[in-house]
């Protein structure tokens, strides 16, 4: 009867956690992680906002195979939350991605309130199809119209799902969102526009599912493009607008956005590297019709491949323009086409892109002496050439058509040598599962492009507990003030941190104090060998705050000699360990995962290395003159001299040199005999 009380008490502890982690996971905020089930919200986007004025209207464009029935709808931002109300449902229609290629949506009118205040908010649906969201969609203007001068932030070719350099890129790019929340604070960002290659692979859900995630943190209006490699391993538009790139970023092939007296107009240079002509019909109606305006184009390829000064027509600079704009008859039809906009219209002002990963700016001169500014950036997280670095670049628009890239304190701008330098800007984020803890962990030693004594860190939270229960852990002492707000989905936390040097802040719900736990996956080569690197690829895993870092103690003989931190891989509980075997000896290898509230997960490794055995020759021994010896074969020898080696075939022995053997002799003599042996025969028969 004990043991039946005993199972059943059991039993309904499992079903109350079990029941407790499906209502976690269900609820839980992970920032911008959106499902594949449909509805969603296809437009307004994170990377393609609404701006519309307090009283003004604007239209939601959802994605869904049936009507939707709208309750409530709001829009939640740090200035507050209002409500929409149910809207206007302005039914099906389509939403003409390119001219063979349209999509269907489902259309929703709302008006915002008068008393709106300016600012960035999230968008929430409460509908038939439950609670659809999109964050930092609608911007509402307060009078963008009086800024004669905005400030944009260019980042280019983030390539999210590949590794680089030690991380992974979408690890890496968390940087960003403290680097451009600090900046917007400190200089007054307007606008961050991305220009194309977000994702390594185009067909690659996880990488854009992480792009969302990232970049919604971002409190400044974005804006996005692809590049070639989004466009990688998609078989079509349909395919690249439903089910990758226009699922997770925008559905827009070609867009335009206007902020106050400035209109940005992107172009899709594709795989190919340039635009279909029909965008150029696109841009050239865009802009006509906003002469009132500003114009900056935005595109991937970069159309000069070289920093420098331009005028005329492309037969005078042909060898400056990019391979990819005059690869074909058909790429330089439209490349010229594009210069002849530019020429006709003087309200464009500068064209951003990126692609070649390295600053290269350039001017381009009309007729009339006005100036186009051609700005390509450096890459974010990939791939450069020698002498470059990852990082992105801070570009002030003005009214006046003046164009200027604004540099560190203490350094000159060139045209080849305007973005800031991230590398050494080492401050990343990490989250537990459900986002009920995130954490900061920071080295900016020797980093010197931006002030980071009072650096902006923003904490995304899961709100199924209750904001009060979160509290601070780690270097508590470098923050100077903490914001908090309710958005709707999740809590936001805002906080001004010193970042000078080196440590990490944790904000949770619930304290860790369970160790992580490691184990090694595999091992190259499975046994050390001196002289070669050991390559070991690990699984750290917490059920806590999160992996703060995997390192491993090297011992030598018993003597502790190095200490190793491992790289994070693109799964994110997989590191990479790489050391060096330089000495034989017995080693043994203590691996080490460290979580964020110091608990610390251990497992070792031993293993012994031989030094290379060192053969004795073996003596040859000289015959006596009574024996009857064999010739000694001489033996090949190779010679090495710098990176060739030859191979030196040795002279045959004297023996054989002074001339024929006697056997030899007395075989042709045979053989003679023996041929006129026969023709004495043949003449007797006949």
């Amino acid at each position: 009867m004990g043991s039946r009380v005993v199972s059943k008490a059991v039993l309904l502890l499992v079903v109350v956690a079990l029941s407790a982690h499906i209502v976690l996971t269900a609820l839980a905020y992970v920032p911008g992680v959106p499902t594949d089930s449909t509805p969603y919200i296809a437009l307004p986007s994170y990377t393609l906002p609404s701006v519309v004025k307090p009283g003004g209207y604007f239209e939601v464009l959802v994605r869904a195979r049936e009507e939707l029935k709208v309750e409530n709808a709001y829009i939640v931002g740090l200035k507050g939350a209002y409500n929409l109300g149910s809207g206007e449902v302005l039914g099906f229609k389509s939403l003409n991605v390119d001219p063979r290629y349209s999509m269907g949506v489902f259309a929703l009118k709302f008006k915002v309130p008068e008393e709106a205040a300016p600012g960035l908010y999230n968008l929430i649906l409460v509908s038939s199809a439950g609670r659809l969201w999109m964050p930092n969609s609608v911007l509402v203007d307060g009078g963008l119209d009086s800024k004669k001068c905005i400030m944009l932030a260019q980042l280019t070719d983030m390539h999210f799902g590949a590794e680089q350099g030690g991380y992974p890129n979408n690890f890496k790019h968390t940087r960003y969102v403290a680097l451009i929340n600090t900046l917007a604070e400190r200089l007054g960002l307007d606008v961050v526009v991305y220009t194309g290659d977000l994702i390594d692979v185009g067909s690659d859900v996880r990488a854009y599912r992480d792009f969302f995630r990232v970049t919604s943190q971002i409190l400044v209006p974005q804006l996005a493009l692809p590049g070639n490699h989004d466009w990688a391993q998609v078989d079509d538009t349909r395919g690249f607008v439903e089910m990758y790139y226009g699922r997770y970023v925008n559905p827009l092939r070609v867009w335009n956005f206007t902020y106050g007296r400035f209109t940005f107009v992107s172009l899709d240079t594709r795989m190919a590297g340039y635009p279909e002509m029909w965008q150029l019909d696109t841009l050239e109606s865009v802009v006509k019709s906003s002469q009132d305006k500003l114009v900056v184009l935005v595109f991937h390829h970069s159309f000069f491949n070289t920093a420098g000064s331009y005028k005329g027509g492309i037969s005078d600079f042909r060898s400056y323009v990019h391979s990819a704009w005059r690869q074909s008859a058909e790429a330089e039809e439209v490349a010229r086409r594009l210069l002849d906009i530019i020429n006709k219209y003087s309200n464009i002002v500068a064209v951003l892109s990126g692609h070649i990963h390295r600053d290269a700016d350039s001017i381009y001169e009309r007729a009339d002496g006005s100036k186009v500014y051609f700005i390509t950036t450096v890459t974010s997280n990939h791939g450069y050439p020698e002498g470059y670095y990852w990082g992105m670049k801070v570009v002030e628009v003005c009214d006046d058509g003046g164009v200027r890239v604004l540099t560190p304190e203490g350094r000159k701008y060139t045209p080849t040598s305007g973005s800031i330098n991230t590398e050494a800007f080492r401050v990343f984020e990490v989250t537990d599962a459900y986002n009920a803890a995130v954490s900061w962990v920071f080295n900016t030693t020797g980093f010197t492009e931006v002030n980071v004594r009072n650096t902006t860190l923003v904490f995304y939270l899961n709100k199924t507990v209750p904001l009060e229960s979160y509290k601070l852990y780690g270097d508590t002492g470098r923050i100077h003030k903490i914001f908090s707000y309710d958005l709707g989905p999740y809590y936001l936390v805002k906080a001004y941190v010193d970042l000078t040097g080196s440590g990490s802040i944790t904000m949770a719900s619930y304290e860790d104090k369970a160790p992580p736990r490691i184990r090694v996956i595999s091992t190259f080569p499975r046994e050390p060998v001196l002289g070669r690197p050991l390559i070991l690829v690990l699984e750290a895993s917490d059920t806590g705050w999160g992996i703060k870092t995997v390192e491993a103690i090297v011992s030598l003989n018993g003597k502790p000699i190095a200490r190793v931190e491992a790289q994070r891989m693109i799964e994110p509980t997989q590191f990479r360990l790489v050391y060096n075997i330089g000495e034989p000896g017995k080693y043994e290898i203590s691996l080490r995962a460290v979580d964020f509230n110091g608990n610390i997960g251990e497992t070792k490794l031993e293993y012994s290395v031989e030094a290379p055995r060192t053969e004795t020759p073996t003596p040859t021994e000289t015959p006596t003159p009574a024996e009857t010896t064999k010739p000694i074969e001489t033996p090949r020898e190779t010679i090495t001299t710098g990176e060739l080696t030859t191979t030196e075939t040795p002279a045959p022995p004297a023996a054989e040199k002074a001339g024929f053997p006697a056997q030899a002799i007395l075989l042709a003599l045979i053989i003679m005999l023996i041929v006129l042996a026969a023709a004495l025969a043949l003449k007797r028969r006949s």
